[in-house]
């Protein structure tokens, strides 16, 4: 009897450890699935708005035979704003800032897209290959934020770059012509929305100077709003419902 009342003890203590066990897993594989929907909840530095400004501008030239001609070119300028986070108890400065691994799906195939980074202090652009991104666009953290330089402040700023789209067409137009320099010009070029149209992924890194680095997928497409009718078109978006951080 006493071997097995002990017997009976032995295979409760075994199931108690086991369900144990099986609770502990279970737990541990809610907080995976939970950190991979919500990513990291408190960070050091929030991006808190991303904002676009999709339009398009135009290189006159003059043939031989004296007519003229307006290429298009499609842009989409966007802008990062990175902000301290005040929950954040730690002292923390940024040392980095990335964007890297970009992806494009587009819908025409002779459309030529390239990504620029500012070629002043004020976010402005010079569309030449001096300031072509490749796959990656780095500020380095700094005292201030300076485009020009890639720096940005090691407490946060506003950062971007700019994507374009080539390739789509030209106008032809008498000397006296008046033409728009803005995206209506595309559609005085017989360009369609469907022409412009595209999608574009990459990552976006905060390293921070304790070494902590957060990743975040971003997918925008481009360009906003309806450029063709309306010139420009602008996005501001605060809400980032789809930007997930994770440390790495």
């Amino acid at each position: 009897m006493k071997r097995s009342s002990f017997s009976k003890k032995r295979i409760i203590h075994v199931c108690i450890v086991a369900f144990i066990l099986i609770m502990i897993i279970l737990i541990s594989i809610l907080l995976i699935l939970k950190y991979n929907v919500e990513g990291e909840r408190n960070l050091p530095f929030n991006v808190t708005k991303i904002n676009i400004v999709s339009t398009a501008e135009s290189n006159l030239s003059q043939d031989k035979k004296g007519i003229w001609h307006a290429k298009a070119l499609q842009k989409n300028d966007i802008f990062f704003v990175i902000e301290k986070n005040n929950n954040y108890k730690k002292i923390e400065a940024i040392k980095k800032v990335s964007f890297e691994n970009f992806q494009i799906a587009k819908t025409n195939k002779d459309m030529v897209i390239d990504i620029y980074r500012p070629a002043t202090s004020i976010n402005t652009y010079n569309y030449s290959d001096e300031y072509k991104v490749q796959n990656l666009l780095e500020y380095l953290g700094g005292q201030s934020t300076n485009s020009e330089t890639l720096q940005i402040n090691n407490q946060g700023g506003i950062i971007g770059f700019s994507i374009t789209s080539d390739n789509l067409g030209e106008y032809i137009f008498d000397e006296n012509e008046k033409i728009p320099s803005d995206g209506r010009l595309l559609a005085k070029a017989g360009v369609k929305s469907e022409d412009i149209n595209f999608k574009i992924s990459f990552d976006l890194i905060i390293e921070t100077e304790s070494n902590h680095k957060f990743k975040a997928n971003i997918a925008l497409d481009l360009p906003t709003g309806n450029i063709l009718e309306e010139g420009v078109g602008t996005l501001e978006d605060t809400q980032l419902e789809n930007v997930i951080f994770k440390r790495f």
